[in-house]
Order: C-alpha cells, then sequence, then structure tokens
C-alpha cells in the first residue's frame, strides 16, 4: 500500500490513473480505496475526508482526456 501526504495530489491522482482499483494511504487522514479511476470515502468519513475525495476526485476529472474530432 502506497502511503502519500495530503499535499501531494497530484501524485496520488497518478497513482490512481495509473493503477485503476486499489488502496492507498494518506498519513493525517487514513486508508481510502480507489474503484474504476476514483477516489472512495470510507464508510465513517469525516468532513475532513470528504472534502479530499471530492479535491482528488475533481483534479481526476480535470486530467481526462478530451476527445478532440
Amino acid at each position: 500500500m502506497k502511503k502519500f501526504t495530503t499535499n501531494s495530489l497530484n501524485q496520488i491522482a497518478k497513482y490512481i490513473k495509473i493503477f485503476f482499483e486499489g488502496s492507498l494511504e494518506v498519513l493525517e487522514l487514513g486508508i481510502f480505496n480507489f474503484e474504476q479511476g476514483r477516489l472512495c470515502s470510507p464508510d465513517n468519513a469525516n468532513k475532513a475526508q470528504v472534502v479530499f475525495v471530492r479535491e482528488i476526485n475533481d483534479l481526476l476529472k480535470l486530467k481526462q482526456p478530451q476527445a478532440g474530432w
């Protein structure tokens, strides 16, 4: 399981895009799972965890390639 700090948002997004499914640990917030390229909040998530998940998922949305036909 890979460990990250809350400051490494871009590294977390890159890790999720590469592995697509799995789990990771954010040192200040705890363990998170990601499925289908999206970070999932824990069942008993507090407000800080929910905000963190939203930030990562928004960042992942921005990094997805757009079809330019």
